[in-house]
């Protein structure tokens, strides 16, 4: 690793730290429960050498990415046994990093979003669909920008414990002789020293050293490199585009992104619609194995009232992003404009969900129940025809045939903001 300086921007952490001054900071008990159980369940593969610990992790990654990248679609029975198999060889390097107990459970809002702990953040690498298209997806892209690019360098903010995203995919390349660490050249961002120390004991534990550049701990909404890259990629997400804070992060760091490079994903698209509560999240689900855009119940679908867009993320719209700065010094982005519909005779009983899709490269997507980051998100605070029984601050009433302007709020708690438009 070319000396992987586990740059600590001492002075970007220190400040950043103490602007956190007076965010609340969730309980963490349970989380120190479940990691004892990890920590005790780690202990029964003692036995392993040091040697054979890292064979199986770099074959059990091995596998998973073949399947994924040679298979368009597989078993989900399939999927989720290799998957669970990389999990725990993943928990195996997590635990062989000895990170102590705070760093490990710490979590807290930042002033742009949720900082997941480490040990949350380590649950990533299981959510099977998500993985697949973003592997297949930043393979297409390395293997795009190779056939005319001697090297390409990847900026990978927010990355994790693991850096599940991209991390995989290299070992099996290094394994498979695809590609060189002369060619491919990787920056890896956390602000949590938790991750930091997970993912940079997993490169050592994949012998992948070569191909990162840099290993740095600071915000990434404050990081600023001496470089530009070829590939951004990010991912910080939680469902209906709130809590963390993945426009803050891609909004700062566009800039570092080459004239002809790329943002992965490359699209995301935030749609909006008015569903029966009951149907959508449960009954649809009642007969199904697992949730995801192809079990999706037909009948339940032509019910649903689709709004359209109300946000669209991509290079191009980052880079015309205009922020709103209310007097209270609140950052706001204008997003879309929508027309509700006339002549829904039961709109008052529905409820607005928002649900992202994700356009990771080329032709991989990631639709509405593929992914526990596309999940639609109801809003309870959003009232059509109908005012609320008890009505709150928080409350949004609007009626058919009007339309309604959304805004996207960049502090600690992220999400949307309805207004009644003119």
């Amino acid at each position: 690793m070319k000396e992987v300086g586990i740059l600590s921007q001492k002075l970007t952490l220190t400040d950043q730290r103490q602007s956190l001054l007076g965010f609340a900071e969730p309980k963490v008990d349970p989380l120190l429960q479940h990691s004892i159980r990890e920590q005790l369940k780690a202990l029964t593969t003692e036995k392993l050498t040091d040697c054979q610990r890292r064979a199986n992790l770099c074959e059990s990654m091995n596998l998973v990415v073949a399947t994924l990248l040679q298979q368009e679609t597989a078993k989900h029975e399939v999927l989720t046994k290799i998957f669970q198999e990389l999990y725990e060889h993943a928990l195996q390097s997590m635990a062989k990093a000895d990170i102590s107990q705070q760093n490990l459970t710490h979590e807290y809002l930042s002033p742009t979003g949720y900082v997941m702990s480490p040990l949350n953040g380590r649950t990533t690498i299981k959510d099977i669909y998500r993985l697949h298209r973003f592997i297949r997806g930043i393979d297409k892209a390395i293997t795009a920008r190779l056939k005319n690019d001697t090297v390409i360098r990847i900026l990978y903010p927010a990355c994790g414990p693991f850096a599940p995203l991209l991390l995989p995919l290299i070992q099996y390349y290094r394994s498979h002789n695809l590609a060189t660490e002369q060619q491919i050249q990787i920056t890896l961002v956390d602000v949590q020293p938790g991750a930091i120390q997970a993912v940079t004991q997993l490169v050592s534990d994949l012998s992948i050293q070569g191909f990162i550049e840099n290993i740095v701990e600071a915000d990434a909404t404050l990081y600023e490199p001496e470089q530009t890259f070829d590939l951004l990629i990010l991912e910080a997400m939680q469902h209906g585009f709130t809590k963390e804070g993945q426009l803050s992060i891609a909004k700062h760091l566009i800039q570092f992104l080459s004239v002809d490079g790329v943002l992965i994903p490359q699209q995301i698209s935030v749609q909006a619609m008015m569903v029966h509560g009951e149907n959508e999240f449960n009954q649809q689900w009642k007969e199904s194995a697992f949730s995801h855009s192809t079990n999706l119940d037909r009948e339940v679908v032509q019910d649903r009232v689709e709004l359209g867009e109300i946000f669209q993320i991509s290079k191009s719209s980052l880079l015309a992003l205009e922020e709103v700065i209310l007097p209270s010094k609140i950052k706001m982005v204008r997003a879309n404009r929508i027309s509700l519909p006339t002549g829904i005779e039961d709109m008052k009983d529905r409820v607005l969900a928002i649900y992202a899709t994700l356009n990771v490269y080329s032709n991989e997507f990631i639709r509405e129940y593929d992914s526990g980051i596309t999940h639609p998100k109801p809003d309870m605070t959003f009232y059509v025809d109908t005012p609320p029984r008890t009505p709150q601050p928080e409350h949004f009433l609007t009626f058919s045939g009007g339309d309604v302007q959304f805004y996207y709020q960049l502090t600690g708690l992220p999400g949307f903001v309805a207004l009644q438009a003119d």
